[in-house]
């Protein structure tokens, strides 16, 4: 089986497909995890959880009703916050990686594109081409733009490049 895409659709392929006892092949674009781990879910919700922990936190009245008093101003460093981010999806996507190299899935690093010809899949960056009874296509997702609108990421900004911004200055903006 080959598997184009290697985000949380693609992961779950290759698990089943192992568990088959299927020869499995995933091509991951440089991307394990894909969207949800790298660029979406785990480091959006890690920036949640480190925003809400500032709320709560500058709350001296709700935090009074515990019996805590905070003396002094609650900081944040912003880089220290989109690194923290960052970490976490890497530690995510090499959990990721490590399991399926465990099982003995085959990553191909490139990006997959179907030849045209049946049971065949090319690694876009190298030119080789793989053969398999079965593929499977889990491609993941993109940003989507509307017709007309001109993303520059400094006006207008896609959910990749939002996050892009905790690590700077909002003001240079």
């Amino acid at each position: 089986v080959i598997i184009v895409g290697c985000g949380v659709g693609g992961h779950g392929a290759a698990l089943h497909s192992r568990a088959q006892d299927l020869s499995t092949a995933v091509f991951s674009g440089q991307d394990v995890g894909g969207t949800c781990v790298n660029r979406g879910c785990v480091p959006s919700k890690a920036l949640l959880a480190a925003s809400g922990r500032v709320r709560e936190m500058k709350n001296s009245a709700h935090l009074s009703e515990f019996g805590i008093e905070v003396d002094g101003e609650v900081k944040y460093d912003r880089q220290g916050v989109a690194d923290h981010a960052k970490q976490l999806a890497n530690r995510v996507k090499g959990n990721l990686e490590g399991s399926l190299v465990a099982l003995g899935v085959d990553i191909v690093e490139g990006r997959g594109v179907l030849t045209g010809t049946a049971h065949e899949v090319k690694d876009e960056i190298t030119g080789k081409v793989y053969t398999a009874k079965d593929i499977i296509l889990a491609p993941g997702s993109i940003p989507f733009v509307p017709p007309g609108v001109t993303v520059d990421e400094k006006t207008v900004y896609t959910s990749d490049g939002a996050l892009e911004l905790v690590g700077h200055d909002m003001r240079s903006c």
